[in-house]
Order: structure tokens, then sequence, then C-alpha cells
């Protein structure tokens, strides 16, 4: 937190552009909704979901991965560091590496694109035809918790990735930002053989498909039973698992600039 409070403070001495940052940034994500709207102006469903089931869907993805874009995305300035030589000082000060570097460049226009998906959410809870229960209730926080989980494992590997391969951030751009705009739509739209991979090979699939379907009543399009649609905590366990050793791994690989 002090390091996220520093570097905010930092933004703040430059009030006009960090205002005109902020500005693009909600521009930018309620652009995004704009799309979706777009489209369903011309559909009346798309992969059996309604607009206001596809808001709610949208609006649980958006929010989960803007939520870990604040938490963990200093991994994306990782590579910049390294050919710099500047990511050799965090890792000589007596605190953890992991919090430095999620803390890396944290700047207040992150909080921004949170408009948007939070409006969407608020509209599909609003409109969607729920048929409200405790566990349903339940299940709004906890998608969004579990969303942000894995999301926030996926920021790791980008941040091991990184340091074993310096320069790579566009190619890890495929999977977290592709991430965040595949989990926005119903997975239906991709067919079989994809919604296995985003489920079982890179667990997208319990950000907020799973538990969307138990909360809109849909049938899952893969007939997994109905304790998958809370199996997202588990998945997010185990990939933070493996993305801790991935990252502890990446580290011993690490060879200074020597700079």
């Amino acid at each position: 937190m002090a390091c996220m409070r520093m570097w905010a403070r930092s933004a703040l001495q430059y009030r006009t552009s960090l205002a005109l940052l902020m500005v693009n940034s909600t521009l930018i994500a309620a652009l995004e909704l704009a799309a979706l709207l777009v489209v369903y102006g011309n559909v009346p469903s798309l992969g059996g979901f309604s607009l206001s089931e596809a808001l709610y869907l949208y609006g649980t993805a958006q929010t989960a991965f803007f939520i870990s874009d604040l938490l963990f995305t200093g991994t994306e300035y990782l590579s910049a560091r390294i050919r710099m030589g500047t990511f050799d000082s965090l890792l000589i000060r007596p605190v953890g590496v992991l919090p430095q570097v999620f803390a890396d460049q944290f700047t207040p226009r992150r909080f921004c694109p949170l408009i948007a998906s939070c409006g969407a959410l608020a509209a599909g809870l609003s409109t969607a035809p729920i048929h409200w229960t405790w566990l349903r209730v339940a299940l709004v926080p906890y998608t969004l918790l579990t969303g942000v989980a894995i999301f926030g494992a996926i920021w790791v590997f980008v941040g091991a990735f990184q340091i074993l391969v310096t320069d790579a951030t566009e190619v890890m751009n495929i999977v977290t930002y592709g991430g965040q705009y595949m989990t926005s739509y119903p997975l239906s739209l991709y067919g079989r053989n994809l919604m296995w991979f985003l489920t079982f090979a890179v667990p997208l699939g319990f950000v907020n498909w799973q538990p969307t379907l138990y909360v809109l009543g849909h049938p899952d399009p893969l007939g997994l039973p109905t304790p998958f649609r809370f199996a997202g905590p588990l998945f997010a366990a185990a990939l933070w698992g493996v993305a801790l050793i991935a990252w502890r791994a990446a580290l011993r690989h690490h060879r200074s600039t020597g700079s």
C-alpha cells in the first residue's frame, strides 16, 4: 500500500495530464460497452443471452478484470525495468519482490474503467430475468472475487514470463487483455473445443461464465455438472500455486544487467 501511495502521489504532481488520462480511460471503457450495445442493436440474442443477461456477464468480467488491473498489473512494466536495469533495485529492498511489482507505477486512472463496467453490471442486475435466491445473491460478489483471483494469477504468469523473455509484453497481452475480451461475451460463441480449452487449460471459464450460468438459469453447453458452477476458487487456488512456482523459477533464472 505504501508503494501504491507513493506512485499515486507521483501521478498527482501532473494533475492536468492525469485528468486527461482519466477521461481517456473512461471513454475507452465506455466505447467498449457501446460496442456491445451496437451488436445487440442488430440481434435479439447472442449465444443464447439477451441484452440484459449479456450486460450482467459483461459487467462481471470487466469489473473483475479492472479490479485485478488495480492490484496486479505492475507486472506489465517488468520488461522495461529489466531492459533499463532498474529491476535489480527491487531485489535488494527489504520487501517482497512481488508486492513491489504489483504496486509499480500505480496510478489513479486505473479506477476510471470501473465506471463503465460497474454501470453495465448494475444494469444487468436490475434488468436480467433472475429468480433471486440467497445463493444467487451470494454468487454475485463470489463471481467478482473469483474473477479477480484468476486474473491476478494470470498477471503473475505475465511477470514470470517477462523475466525469462524480455520484451514479450504484446505476447502476454493475448492472454490478459484477450482473456478480458473473451470472458465479456458468452463462451458459447467460441465453439465447443475452445470452450473446453478455456474451461480447463486456461480456466477463464471460471472467471464468470460458470457462476453466471447458475445465476441466470442457463444450462451448461458442455454439460458439466452443477458443482462446477462453484468450483472457481479451487481453480483459482491451483492457478495461483502454479503461478507462484513459475514466478520463483523465473527469479532464480534472472540475470542482472550489471548496471
